[in-house]
């Protein structure tokens, strides 16, 4: 094996330093660009001085060589050195030993070199820089990938921009299922029973009768009183209501569902409904939306690896907490506790501690540095004494909150290294993730927010929200049941206007939920819950500060647990 050949590298390389590399055999990776470093030549010399036709062979090599660089980092690097080397002639030695043929030792070293660094099965992607916009093109009915490169100074036509893509995806997405059909397409094809016909808002002029719209409710600017209009990208019309309550909650700057029809200048709205969000199972194979959109650069055939692998790997789970302040004692005698838990139980795959880390704000001034400083050098040594934590792995991935240092914009950025005392530079597998921050556990999709949008849903009513039940007071479950449909439904982690809410406009795409995750955790300040609609596993984490509950969360099982750390004495 490879793994032989490189412990004798020294012989290797005592034997090639006395006769010169076959330029000849190397040609093929100068002809591309690559440039091979002086140990990795020797490997590959090696390795062609075994074969019968070795300039077959280094075409080869060069073939897996850009395969296992674009598996690994999504590009391919001029330089090549010596443990890239060994990893994609280590492919090639295994899959000769198991295939009979050329043609299948090239497939199996073809495939081994795309499951190479799949690694653990964990990805954790950073959201202002891993995960890529995708625009959905209405003529070819396909997802592509964005030309224009986000950026903080966006132009103010991507305030437009974004406004427009939620429009657009949330309509293809209503019209998925079957249940709408485009007023367009009714008058060329008809109906089927059971269908309804959608009519946009710029279409609603000169159509009377009854009509179901699509568009963007928003309260009407410059004004004073409650008056609210509904619009699509070319029209814009005067709402009525004729309800006053609501079973579904609709919030000021969300995507509706309106039935009613025009009376001269305004639209009058008997009944209002969120277009609702549909399976993700429904959206990969009816929408074809790319896997990639979640982020990341896996290819589909590496994926679909990790699928195969899931069976394999069932015991994987997370440990999802918030508001953890390192500055309480209390707080810190709990995480003791938790940790010792899992110490002696089994450690989880990882631990997502979303903030605030502090219970004050933090101050920009030395003294403030060295307070917010100290909470993260007294959590480092706490995990230093996790000795199988750390052998199994066990990732801490670190989530900014709003009392955390840094602007207060979203995608919020990591913490810099330098305020967490080094807390990733001295413990491995320490992750200081975005806000939002996105894991893909093998094939399963996982997002963590940290954000009190739940409790700010209720101050942007349309209408006040009813039981559906007994059309009196709302109970709490009918609430918070809304609030996570609501985000689901609107494909949107903050599904406000964009005056109201602190959304870098290029980035917005970072915050959207379509297709949609396996599950989705939304860290605040507002009582734990937890619920799954339409496939999908929604969660509120409540503060740890409190009453010590978070969550465990088992991907593969589709386990949600609500658990929490007793007293000592209990």
């Amino acid at each position: 094996s490879i793994g032989d050949r490189v412990a004798q590298q020294s012989l290797i390389g005592s034997s090639l330093g006395a006769m010169p590399l076959d330029r000849s055999a190397l040609r093929e990776f100068n002809a591309l660009g690559l440039q091979l470093r002086p140990q990795a030549a020797e490997l590959v010399q090696a390795f062609l001085s075994e074969c019968e036709d070795p300039q077959q062979a280094v075409e080869n090599i060069v073939e897996f060589t850009k395969n296992y660089l674009r598996s690994r980092q999504g590009k391919v690097d001029a330089i090549i050195d010596f443990d890239v080397m060994k990893n994609v002639l280590e492919c090639i030695y295994d899959a000769s030993r198991e295939a009979g043929t050329a043609g299948t030792t090239q497939d199996a070293a073809r495939h081994g070199i795309e499951a190479l660094d799949l690694g653990d099965g964990v990805y954790i992607y950073d959201a202002t820089t891993e995960v890529k916009q995708y625009d959905y093109r209405r003529a070819t009915k396909e997802w592509v990938l964005a030309h224009s490169q986000p950026g903080v100074l966006a132009h103010p036509d991507v305030k437009a921009k974004v406004y427009a893509d939620r429009y657009h995806l949330l309509l293809q997405r209503t019209l998925l299922e079957g249940h709408f059909v485009a007023e367009e397409e009714a008058a060329a094809q008809g109906l089927l029973p059971g269908q309804r016909i959608l009519t946009k808002v710029e279409s609603l002029q000169g159509n009377p009768g009854m009509k179901v719209t699509f568009g963007l409710l928003s309260r009407a600017p410059d004004e004073s009183t409650r008056r609210w209009v509904i619009e699509d990208l070319h029209k814009v019309y005067p709402v009525e209501f004729l309800e006053e309550e609501t079973d579904h909650l609709v919030t000021n700057g969300c995507f509706v569902l309106a039935e009613g029809h025009l009376e001269r200048d305004r639209f009058v709205v008997r009944r209002l409904d969120m277009p609702a969000a549909v399976p993700r199972a429904m959206t990969l194979t009816k929408d074809l939306a790319p896997r990639q959109m979640f982020g990341g650069c896996l290819t589909d055939e590496q994926l679909d690896l990790l699928a195969r692998q899931e069976p394999a790997n069932p015991d994987g789970f997370y440990v999802v907490l918030c508001e953890v302040h390192l500055d309480s004692l209390q707080v810190m005698d709990k995480l003791r506790d938790l940790f010792r838990g899992y110490e002696e139980f089994g450690p989880p795959t990882a631990y997502v501690f979303m903030g605030s880390f502090s219970s004050s704000v933090f101050k920009p001034t030395s003294e403030g540095v060295r307070f917010y400083r100290d909470g993260f050098a007294r959590l480092k040594g706490v995990l230093k004494t996790l000795t199988r934590h750390i052998q199994s792995g066990t990732r801490f991935i670190f989530v900014p909150g709003p009392n955390d240092p840094g602007a207060q914009l979203l995608p919020r950025v990591p913490f810099p290294n330098y305020l967490t005392a080094d807390i990733a530079k001295e413990m491995p597998n320490v992750v200081l993730a975005t806000n939002p921050c996105r894991v893909r556990h093998f094939s399963r999709d996982l997002v963590f927010f940290r954000h009190d949008v739940l409790r700010l849903l209720r101050r942007h009513e349309a209408l006040p929200l009813r039981d559906p039940q007994t059309g009196g007071v709302v109970s709490v479950e009918h609430v918070q049941t809304e609030m996570a449909r609501f985000l689901l439904d609107q494909a949107h982690l903050v599904p406000l206007p964009l005056e109201q809410s602190n959304i870098m406009w290029a980035y917005d795409h970072t915050l959207r939920l379509y297709p949609l995750p396996q599950a989705v955790f939304v860290g605040g300040i507002s009582r734990p819950f937890d619920c799954v609609y339409r496939d999908c596993n929604f969660c509120s984490v409540g503060p740890f500060c409190r009453d010590s509950e978070f969550y465990a969360f088992h991907p593969v099982k589709g386990v949600m647990e609500p658990c929490d750390v007793p007293d000592q004495g209990s």
